[in-house]
């Protein structure tokens, strides 16, 4: 499958992403039951990030990086940050979980406890996910396309 068949791959996905978003925010308002709109909000942020994911996943597959000092230093400080502050968010992600699972004890209705034993598991998901992006992006080259002569990117004039 070639790159443009991915992004259309993506476009396509993003227009059903946009349908089920709109009517997962005319559910969740129309709900009375505090667990149903929860579900609902869960889904809803779901989409919407799937939404903008994918729509920076376009930008990913169409953007050819100049091959400039500046944008290799902005390129490499980016990532420098990244690493930085995700092993810090993942310190917080590990305190929230520690804090669900205190919750997790006291909670005895059954609705909420798969809600925030959801939950629980998503701040887990994350860290190992953001374990692993941050390894693969602190290895990938800070081009991501060649350019006509080697490493020569045509940079766009602005």
């Amino acid at each position: 499958m070639s790159s443009t068949e991915v992004i259309n791959v993506f476009r396509e996905q993003i227009d059903i992403e946009k349908k089920t978003l709109e009517k997962l925010v005319k559910l969740e308002e129309a709900a009375n039951e505090t667990t149903v709109r929860l579900a609902f909000m869960d889904l809803r942020l779901d989409t919407w990030k799937h939404i903008k994911f994918l729509e920076g996943m376009i930008e990913v597959l169409t953007t050819t990086p100049c091959d400039e000092w500046s944008a290799k230093v902005g390129r490499y400080a980016g990532r420098v940050k990244l690493d930085r502050e995700l092993r810090s968010l993942a310190d917080d992600e590990n305190q929230m979980v520690l804090l669900l699972g205190k919750a997790l004890g006291e909670i005895n209705d059954p609705i909420a406890q798969l809600l925030v034993e959801h939950m629980q598991d998503e701040e887990k998901s994350h860290h190992v996910g953001l374990t692993k992006l941050i390894r693969l992006i602190k290895q990938s080259p800070l081009q991501s396309k060649k350019g006509i002569k080697g490493t020569d990117i045509v940079c766009d004039p602005e």
